[in-house]
């Protein structure tokens, strides 16, 4: 299992003893999707925060009846730590025209060229995430300068939800 240095699970991992027991729960905030709630998606997530985005976009991409579109900007720090990536592809292949997924790296390999590097800046949201809409909303899952790069692009706390 990767450990990061300034990860908030991985210093209680690193304390843990074989044998020891921890409390979670989760997750936070709750979010009942219906068709046709948004025109647009806009998602960032950030490592295990893809598994409440990729939930949501299944959901929306394999129902017929669903023309919503999904952007997702999915951070990580280096390309092993990408989950669901062969999932998050497929997705990608069969719904061109209603998925789109932005992948960044913070340390990536020297012959990276599947996206982002480093964090995920404003002009990244800007680029890669439908603009603040009444009928869009942005999703997160992730580090916490994400909201406030959110609030300064624009979205109003109405538009936006986070995990």
């Amino acid at each position: 299992m990767q450990k990061y240095p300034q990860g908030r699970m991985s210093h209680h991992f690193r304390e843990m003893k074989v044998g020891d027991y921890m409390s979670v729960k989760g997750p936070k905030g709750r979010f009942k999707y219906q068709v046709g709630q948004v025109r647009a998606f806009g998602m960032i997530a950030g490592g295990s925060g893809i598994t409440p985005m990729f939930q949501v976009t299944r959901a929306i991409l394999e129902n017929p009846k669903d023309k919503t579109k999904v952007y997702l900007i999915y951070a990580n720090v280096t390309s092993e730590d990408i989950l669901l990536k062969e999932e998050l592809d497929s997705l990608a292949r069969n719904y061109p025209d209603r998925f789109q997924i932005y992948y960044v790296l913070n340390q990536p390999p020297e012959s990276w060229n599947g996206g982002g590097v480093g964090f995920v800046p404003k002009d990244m949201i800007n680029n890669h995430c439908p603009a603040p809409a009444h009928d869009i909303q942005v999703m997160r899952c992730g580090p916490p300068p994400m909201a406030a790069h959110l609030d300064d692009l624009g979205y109003t706390k109405e538009l936006q939800f986070q995990f």
